[in-house]
């Protein structure tokens, strides 16, 4: 009765530690490989336990071929725990060196099927009868149980987290079913109680590992490394067939379960993603008897991709500043010649139009002089307005910097400045600006004018017929508000939270560089920026600037003056403009 209740607890808790080990949140070889020893002392109870029970020759034999199995493999496996927590150097070399543990107590288990002659044992006797083999099947299996013992003590001690008693409980837990079965060994006593004795013996093995860190710290196999990378795996068969993949391949493809799925499908569905840059690579799986499967790589290359664009946008702007910088040499140049010429023209006129010069002019000529000073003036005024387009487009092509000194930026001729700018190439587009006739912030003012000219140009191309875009600027949350709207398609609600992401765009040209960079700039700014639709159809970008930037540094001592003053000047009034 108390075998048989010493043999039933020593399963369940074998059992539990099974459970345990695979229950854990990192499952790696260790937890796996405490699971299987905790499984083969159940079986090496379980045998004891059917051997007691059973009623014939059939059940007795089946019985001991249960009992020896666990008994032959229990100390092969406890000697490959303890060898791939140490990793000593000629296992590293080779790993396969381990099998040799497993040859000798296979071959003698082997012999319940084959070997009549009793050279290993009498299994139909009770207590079976032990031959010679089975002396030298003993010898091997307290040896390499001990070989075992030595080597997860070593692994325990280079980890440098156990104590003396846990090292030394390690080792009564080994000792303990070995000092057990020695004593029936040599008959001290008349019944065998080590399966009984793995009960107590496995608990102090398994929570002397976990306190030394043994069971986490076990080498992982190729299975546990290859989920826990970053870089999506997948493997399918020779049909296309996905068979397995990690974790990363469904975080990267946004497909809860790959399995069953063809391999094209998870291609597709990583490279179809609006707000990543996923790169897949395929490898064909091969023997020496040809093609086994397929596998699949996937690599996020989002940062990769956002660096190098930004270094591309970067240069593109650069280079347009350079030749912007040319033009404007270039234009300015004959410019002030006509300037000058319109200049002396204007002075002649002028004398011209002497009523006493006049009288000697012919009728035609008095009449053409009349005219000749409206005509001047519009030129100039063409002349004024060619210059003021080459200076935006220096400012819209140069890369803002923000270690630059906060600066007043006044908003209203911002808006102004980058509305001239977004409506070039664009006929019969009409922006109008609504709110605070005066409005400013400290911060940095090619920033803002980036930003502007963005959302501006994105809002003008929303709607490719004609164009209605609105600026309403308002003082109010300890800062300032700029809101450009249009009345274009709007933005699916699916995708309002991934407008400011890199590369996001739903146009066919777009980069997707524009709204993020913009959103970036704002942040850097101390600000904000974000979207909602409108009702009635269309988009509603809102820029929210400080009074103060962060850059602000001495500029931030003088801004509440400035803009007590320019609080003060603002009127509450709407007072619309139109910028064509």
């Amino acid at each position: 009765m108390i075998s048989t209740f010493g043999l039933t607890l020593t399963i369940f808790v074998a059992g539990w530690i099974a459970l345990g080990a695979l229950q854990r949140r990192s499952i790696g070889f260790g937890s796996r490989a405490f699971a299987c020893f905790g499984v083969l002392i159940a079986a090496w109870a379980g045998g004891e336990l059917m051997v007691m029970t059973a009623s014939d020759t059939v059940e007795l034999r089946w019985a001991r071929r249960v009992f020896y199995l666990a008994s032959a493999g229990l100390p092969a496996v406890w000697l490959w725990l303890g060898i791939r927590a140490a990793e000593p150097r000629w296992y590293v070399e080779n790993p396969r060196r381990i099998l040799a543990a497993f040859v000798l107590p296979l071959f003698f288990y082997s012999c319940l099927y084959w070997e009549r002659t009793g050279l290993f044992i009498e299994w139909e006797a009770m207590p079976p009868s032990q031959g010679p083999w089975f002396h030298l099947f003993m010898n091997h299996q307290y040896l390499i149980s001990l070989v075992g013992t030595g080597y997860f003590l070593k692994a325990a001690m280079r980890l440098g987290r156990s104590s003396f008693a846990a090292m030394a409980t390690i080792a009564s837990g080994v000792a303990l079913p070995i000092v057990v079965n020695l004593a029936y060994y040599f008959r001290v006593t008349e019944s065998d109680w080590t399966a009984v004795a793995l009960g107590p013996a496995v608990l102090m093995i398994w929570s002397s590992a976990i306190e030394a860190g043994l069971v986490s710290n076990l080498s992982a196999d190729r299975s546990d490394v290859i989920d826990q990378l970053d870089v999506g795996v997948i493997v399918a068969g020779p049909d296309g067939r996905i068979v397995s993949a990690n974790r990363a391949a469904e975080r990267l493809s946004e497909i809860d379960h790959l399995p069953g799925l063809l391999l094209p499908e998870a291609v597709a569905a990583a490279e179809q993603r609006l707000d990543a840059v996923i790169e897949s690579r395929e490898i064909a799986l091969s023997d020496r008897l040809g093609t086994t499967g397929h596998a699949l790589i996937l690599t996020d290359r989002t940062e990769a991709e956002s660096s190098r664009r930004r270094l591309e946008l970067g240069g593109r702007l650069e280079a347009l500043g350079s030749l912007t910088a040319g033009i404007a040499h270039e234009v300015n140049n004959p410019l002030a010649f006509i300037q000058a010429n319109l200049s002396s023209l204007e002075s002649t006129a002028k004398q011209l139009s002497d009523p006493a010069v006049r009288r000697l002019l012919g009728e035609e000529l008095q009449e053409g002089i009349g005219d000749l000073s409206c005509v001047i003036e519009e030129t100039q005024e063409g002349v004024e307005r060619i210059r003021e387009l080459v200076q935006r487009l220096k400012t819209f092509s140069r890369t803002p910097d923000l270690t630059a000194t906060a600066v007043e930026v006044d908003l209203v001729r911002a808006v102004q400045q980058a509305s001239a700018v977004a409506c070039i190439g664009q006929a019969g587009t009409a922006i109008r600006v609504e709110g605070a006739p005066r409005l400013s912030v400290i911060s940095i003012e090619t920033a803002v004018f980036q930003i502007l000219v963005n959302l501006l140009l994105n809002a003008v191309q929303a709607d490719s017929e004609q164009p209605d875009v609105s600026v309403s600027l308002e003082a109010r949350e300890q800062g300032a508000w700029v809101r450009v709207a249009d009345r274009g398609p709007g933005i699916q609600s699916a995708l309002l939270p991934r407008i400011f992401d890199p590369f996001f765009t739903t146009k066919a040209t777009g980069t997707g560089l524009g709204l993020s960079l913009s959103f970036d700039l704002a942040r850097q700014l101390g600000g904000d920026l974000s979207a909602e639709n409108r009702e009635g159809g269309g988009a509603c970008f809102s820029l929210w600037l400080p009074w103060s930037s962060p850059q602000a540094s001495e500029a931030e001592e003088e801004a509440p003056t400035a803009f007590a003053e320019t609080l003060a000047r603002t009127s509450t009034e709407t007072a619309p403009s139109r910028v064509a």
